[in-house]
């Protein structure tokens, strides 16, 4: 190894120099030869390997005796063959896989010096993270305790991100000898000294000294941090060649560079980064930080590029937006502010940036403040509110309308969720009393000032909407002493709770005040004086309040009343697309609800119980079409609803049911009569037949109305009273023919989930019949020219709608067919029973109508997503009664899911019959292929992988969903999640030392959340210290968050009091 232990020199040296062979070298290769068989020995296994490699490939004979040549070379030192040390210049390549080494190949050991680095300043510590140890810098002064001592380790705890260095490693260029048959069109290196570098060969019996061990491999002495699985991938040659994705990448870069004013060339070059991302990772990682930052600034560099062409402020507009997105992965946080202001102060107007922003702002924990957000949702109401004066198309006028309902359900959101409930509540009865109970607009009144009468409704405090014996602000401007406040309340005294701990004993007790302060309380109500937030005056909320013109009101109350189901955490139904859909994709409105993960399976193969257990069919969060069939579903189909009431204070519940009681039945909201219906019948069962009743008086020609009541009555067994519904709904006199065929189908449906096949097929026939006379009650049976002619019926009617592009009416026929062709058709080619029908022809009657739709680029309206749901029932349905064919289910579902790969009930129904150990999961190959992608990506879908990691998984899989979930950009700022994450690192043993470490990242991506700080003192309240929960409390107070009642002096007064009863006690 070294001259001075008298060995043989083993520095490289050049051939032209070659020294010539002495006495020593000879007796030392004899020496080597001697223990040659000892060290063969030790590795048998490889030499067998060896020798049958060589027997196949002559190269690989070739390279073992010159490995047996350079053997011969002088042997290490014989301390360093004891087995402590090794040489490995390429590393172990499951480094990077699973982020860490292997700890069983460690030897224990204690480090001294409690982490602290040996010549730095104490700002750098190792510190042990659950079974590795986590190499950190710390500020300056800081303490162990992360909340101990400054504030500043809150952002540094939660800010701490790990991240893996990588280098690129240079190409080597090719080499050409001239003997090839070939003409390279790569440039040659330049040789020095040909002829001396050619005697340097392994030829003849010489020793080689060029490397101490032997001649260098491909990538052994490579300092990049990358890892090569193979060195035969370098004889494959370039695979970028013959790539998809990199010759499309080629074509947009020759597309932008010969027409650069191209800006959706730009655009698709941008978007094509993301792919290439995730193709340059390696096989079973995801990208790392460096990586994902190192695309970033490409993308941006492209972005910035394509500016400067762009001719149009839409498209100026559009680019800034994607450059300050990427942007934010790369810029610090001041650089980051700054160029806010810049393109705030050129793009101002601009809603989908103004939206990004106040994003920015409001996830910033260090200069996060209660009371500038809410000024910064204020300012945005005004500046809309004069920006739609200015306005004369009335088109643009609605389109500011719809931001204006968006900025106001982000800011009573924001509002509540800080903890002012009862002010976020006091905005939406002020607005939705502004909408549906107005007085009379005077004639002079033209612009969108709240009238002064208005704010004299407020303060008499009178029943405002939502709570017993509102009338309304028009009936208080007809007569102002007709009303009356409502009485005092008394106030409700929280129950003590039963632990000793101060802390905890606080959280429960604040807990039950803000459960208490859901709504607005009268000055005359007890314990007021003790919270003056309790008590909302119109100053307080005029500066977020709304207040339509008339003309606007009957094109945005639909999308108004969305919005307040949204608030109330309900899905919306009125208005599926457009504003309606941002609303349900914006992870800070789309917040409240556990991702359902308390059960987590273990890791044994499921029997073949396991295996026939139905899907999950229902969801806290789900995306999905909402039908009368989804509103009152029959016992095996999933829902809409979920029971709400007792998961929500009492309070708030009985604000929510009153407010769609009064809107819908003293308001005339008609449209929203289903949901109510629904919403009633799953939060208080035996008030469905008296509420349905109500509303079919109030309008008895709602079809839909009836459709739902008898499913509703089906569902209770009483299945006489839904036949007799639907007989009554068929047999009105102004019943257009697409409603009459819907109640056919829902009566064939209710006759399928009895297995009465023929029955079904008379409701069908019966019911598509115009000129039919027979009644639903009689149901004859059908004959066989019956069934034709309702075949041709059902499609003639079918084709010409989609002809004349009533996609919704056409859809209806459609569904009508399908169920037709399953319950008549023979083809044979999918197994069926006595219970089953047809169901190769039921689908395919099905696709021709969906490839029709998607060749009238329809194939993404709601219509044809209610087509497919129609058939993903009939197949589950077919699976449940009888043999079927999983692949031909599993096609079906595959092909609907990239149609609609946002959908619940596919993804469902998908991954129910896929088997949970096998080799290739189909779940996740296509929810990473083309669920959670950039462009579908969703918190319903982020929902729907972490459970199915958490029922078919383990606990470690369950993370890696989570952590996966926390790095999207649709559910990084989402309080449900993060709090669900920290109750399931808390819950399991092997993951309970990070759940600290999970809320400190959650407070820096939810500093509004109330109920995130909260966290502390429920699940973590036993891991935290005082100095640490004080801190926590300390930074919720100077934020602005809402607290009802002052922790250091209750938790004090607490122990004194537990004191005193321990004496007693003695």
């Amino acid at each position: 190894m070294s001259s001075k232990q008298g060995k043989t020199s083993a520095v490289p040296k050049f051939s032209s120099f070659k020294p010539k062979p002495k006495a020593e070298t000879v007796q030392g290769q004899g020496e080597d030869k001697t223990e040659e068989p000892k060290q063969l020995s030790e590795h048998p296994v490889s030499e067998k390997r060896d020798r049958h490699r060589s027997a196949r490939d002559p190269s690989r004979h070739a390279d073992s005796t010159r490995h047996l040549k350079l053997s011969e070379r002088p042997s290490p030192r014989e301390e360093d063959r004891d087995g402590l040390f090794v040489y490995d210049k390429r590393g172990d390549q499951l480094v990077r896989r699973y982020g860490g080494i292997n700890r069983r190949d460690v030897p224990s050991y204690r480090r001294f010096g409690s982490g602290r680095v040996l010549g730095i300043d104490g700002y750098m510590r190792i510190d042990p993270t659950g079974s590795r140890e986590e190499f950190f810098m710390i500020s300056y002064r800081e303490s162990r305790s992360v909340l101990s001592s400054e504030r500043k380790t809150l952002l540094a705890k939660g800010g701490y991100y790990r991240s893996q260095p990588i280098r690129i490693r240079q190409e080597k260029l090719q080499t050409v000898s001239g003997s090839e048959d070939f003409l390279s069109l790569k440039p040659a290196r330049k040789r020095k000294r040909d002829d001396d570098e050619s005697g340097d060969s392994l030829s003849g019996d010489e020793p080689s000294y060029r490397s101490i061990h032997g001649k260098s491999k491909k990538h052994e002495h490579s300092d990049s941090d990358v890892d090569y699985a193979s060195d035969a991938s370098a004889d494959r040659g370039d695979w970028r060649v013959d790539d998809a994705v990199h010759l499309k990448s080629i074509e947009l870069s020759r597309r932008v560079r010969e027409h650069a004013e191209d800006i959706d060339a730009w655009l698709e070059l941008v978007d094509l980064q993301d792919t290439l991302l995730q193709r340059s990772a390696q096989e079973g990682r995801r990208p790392t930080a460096a990586e994902i930052k190192s695309f970033a600034d490409i993308k941006l560099s492209m972005l910035q590029q394509a500016c400067s062409y762009a001719a149009t402020d839409s498209q100026l507009e559009q680019l800034q937006l994607m450059i300050m997105r990427e942007g934010s992965k790369i810029w610090d946080p001041k650089t980051l502010s700054k160029r806010w202001d810049e393109a705030l102060g050129k793009h101002g107007t601009n809603f989908p940036l103004w939206r990004e922003y106040a994003s920015f702002q409001q996830t910033r924990l260090s200069a996060f403040q209660y009371e500038n957000i809410r000024e910064l949702y204020a300012k945005r109401l005004k500046q809309l509110e004069t920006l739609v004066s200015a306005k004369e198309s009335h088109l643009v006028r609605l389109q500011i309308y719809e931001e204006m309902i968006y900025v106001f359900l982000r800011a009573t959101r924001f509002i509540s969720d800080a903890g002012y409930r009862e002010r976020a509540t006091a905005a939406w009865q002020a607005t939705l009393e502004m909408t549906f109970a107005r007085p009379p607009t005077p004639p002079d009144h033209a612009d969108m000032t709240v009238p002064s009468s208005f704010q004299e409704f407020w303060e008499s405090e009178v029943p405002r909407i939502g709570e017993e014996a509102a009338q309304g602000w028009a009936a208080f401007v007809r007569d102002t002493s007709a009303q009356e406040p409502p009485e005092p309340k008394a106030s409700e005294l929280p129950t003590l709770p039963s632990t000793r701990d101060g802390y905890k004993a606080w959280a429960i007790v604040e807990r039950q005040k803000a459960q208490a302060a859901t709504n607005p309380a009268r000055t005359l109500d007890d314990g007021i004086e003790d919270d003056p937030f309790r008590v909302v005056m119109f100053t307080d909320i005029h500066d977020l309040l709304i207040y339509f013109p008339t003309e606007a009101i009957s094109s945005i109350q639909r999308q108004l009343l969305d919005a307040f189901l949204i608030f109330c955490q309900l899905p919306p139904t009125l208005c599926p697309t457009g504003t309606t859909q941002d609303m349900l994709q914006d992870d800070f409105l789309n917040n409240s609800g556990d991702f359902g993960v308390d059960e987590v399976s273990s890791d044994s193969v499921p029997g073949s119980e396991e295996q026939i257990k139905p899907p999950e069919l229902s969801h806290n969060y789900q995306q999905i079409n909402i039908t009368p069939e989804i509103f009152f579903p029959l016992p095996h189909w999933f829902k809409a609803l979920t029971k709400i009431r007792d998961d929500i204070p009492n309070h708030q519940y009985q604000w929510i049911a009153i407010t769609l009681k009064q809107l819908v039945r003293q308001f005339g909201n008609r449209e929203l009569g289903l949901f109510y219906l629904a919403f009633e019948a799953t939060n208080d069962p035996g008030s469905g037949k008296k509420t349905a009743k109500a509303l079919l008086k109030q309008d008895p020609t709602n079809i839909s109305l009836y459709t739902g009541y008898s499913m509703l009555e089906w569902a209770r067994e009483n299945k006489d009273v839904a036949r007799n519904t639907l007989a009554a709904a068929a047999g009105l006199p102004a019943i257009l023919t697409h409603d009459k065929v819907s109640l056919g189908i829902v009566a064939a449906w209710m006759e399928l989930e009895d297995c009465n096949l023929p029955k079904s097929i008379s409701q069908i026939c019966v019911l598509s019949d115009s000129t039919s006379t027979a009644s639903i009650l009689e149901s004859p049976a059908a004959s066989t020219t019956e069934i034709l002619k309702t075949r041709h019926f059902l499609s003639s009617n079918r084709d010409y709608l989609l002809s004349s592009g009533d996609a919704a009416n056409a859809v209806i026929y459609a569904e009508g067919l399908a169920l037709l062709e399953y319950l008549t058709r023979q083809s044979n080619k999918e197994p069926s029973s006595g219970s089953q029908g047809d169901i190769w022809s039921a689908i395919s009657s099905i696709t021709t109508c969906s490839d029709e739709l998607v060749s009238r680029s329809l194939g993404d309206s709601p219509a044809h997503e209610r087509l497919l749901q129609s058939a993903a029932r009939l197949l589950y349905y077919h699976a449940r009664q009888g043999p079927f064919r999983p692949g031909f289910m599993r096609e079906q579902l595959t092909k609907y899911i990239n149609l609609f790969p946002r959908n619940t009930i596919f993804l469902s129904l998908f991954a129910w019959r896929e088997a949970r150990l096998s080799i290739d999961d189909r779940v996740r190959s296509i929810l990473d292929k083309v669920v959670l992608t950039k462009r579908y990506d969703c918190v319903s879908s982020r929902a729907f992988a972490i459970q199915y990691e958490a029922r078919t998984g383990n606990v470690h899989s369950t993370q890696a969903a989570f952590e996966h979930t926390l790095e999207s950009e649709a559910c990084r700022n989402h309080t449900g999640l993060w709090i669900s994450y920290i109750r399931f690192c808390h819950g399991r043993k092997e993951l309970r030392s990070k759940a600290k470490s999970v809320f400190y990242r959650a407070l820096q991506c939810c500093p509004w959340s109330k109920d995130v700080f909260m966290e502390a003192f429920a699940t973590l309240v036993r891991d935290m210290d005082s100095s640490e929960l004080k801190s926590v409390y300390n930074t919720l107070s100077e934020k602005g968050l809402r607290v009802h009642v002052e922790m250091e002096e209750f938790v004090e007064k607490w122990r004194r009091e537990q004191k005193e009863r321990d004496k007693a006690r003695r």
